[in-house]
């Protein structure tokens, strides 16, 4: 516990040093400096890639989602990158309404669906580990085996983490259109969904290495037992956030 709170408070710092880079960017930008746009886009990157490894973001869902599912490398990757880029889209469209419709009480706006988003992202992680709890006891009843992962079932899995939009994008947004900087917020936006990506493919990607590593003969007791941890772990952590 006491190395995830070390691990935790590394991350926030990471991310406080370069909110402070992007602030003071966004100042050089607004006193006529125009290549500043650049580095707030790089900045974005590493934001997004830092941000994601925090809590959240769907790392843990995915992860323990391909450690009950079999999947290919590939499946993973994908997964991964179309989660953050449904996070980022979803964060895009909120932040572009609240900035149209409520500019003169956006801020309000935007603390209450910043605090709501991750209630909502609860329920759909205990969706999700409902559906894998029943799959898995189905396949079992049915074909004593956990069935391959289908190509329906990882675009819905992508869409349903994804569809909870990413604070730190609407944040990084917000701010860019307050400044009236709408084009530089939408790239940074998705130079940061991009660096997430990459990170919650890791996630997806070492999760399925540690399962298709396993000759499944030999280690098939074992396997269920990593699809139950999982499972078990994605319940926890959707109560949770809904608590």
């Amino acid at each position: 516990m006491d190395f995830y709170h070390s691990f935790l408070s590394i991350i926030i710092s990471y991310q406080q040093k370069l909110n402070i880079l992007m602030t003071d960017y966004f100042d050089a930008l607004d006193s006529g400096n125009e290549t500043m746009a650049l580095y707030i886009i790089l900045v974005a990157f590493l934001y997004g890639l830092i941000h994601a490894i925090g809590p959240g973001h769907g790392k843990m869902v995915i992860a323990s989602y391909f450690l009950v599912k079999e999947a290919k490398i590939q499946e993973a990757f994908k997964a991964g990158f179309l989660t953050s880029v449904v996070h980022t889209l979803s964060a895009l469209t909120i932040t572009t309404i609240l900035y149209l419709f409520f500019q003169s009480s956006i801020i309000k706006y935007f603390q209450n669906i910043n605090t709501n988003m991750y209630k909502i992202s609860g329920i759909f992680i205990l969706i999700i580990a409902c559906y894998l709890l029943y799959d898995i006891i189905k396949d079992r009843n049915e074909h004593d085996c956990i069935k391959p992962l289908k190509n329906k079932s990882l675009i819905a899995i992508a869409l349903t983490i994804g569809i909870v939009p990413c604070p730190g994008v609407m944040t990084i947004v917000l701010f860019s259109m307050l400044l009236g900087y709408f084009t530089l917020g939408v790239i940074s936006a998705i130079a940061m969904s991009i660096g997430m990506g990459i990170t919650i493919s890791l996630a997806a990607i070492l999760a399925t290495k540690m399962r298709n590593n396993m000759n499944h003969e030999k280690y098939h007791k074992y396997i269920l037992t990593f699809s139950y941890v999982g499972i078990t772990v994605l319940f926890i952590l959707g109560i949770a956030l809904i608590l």
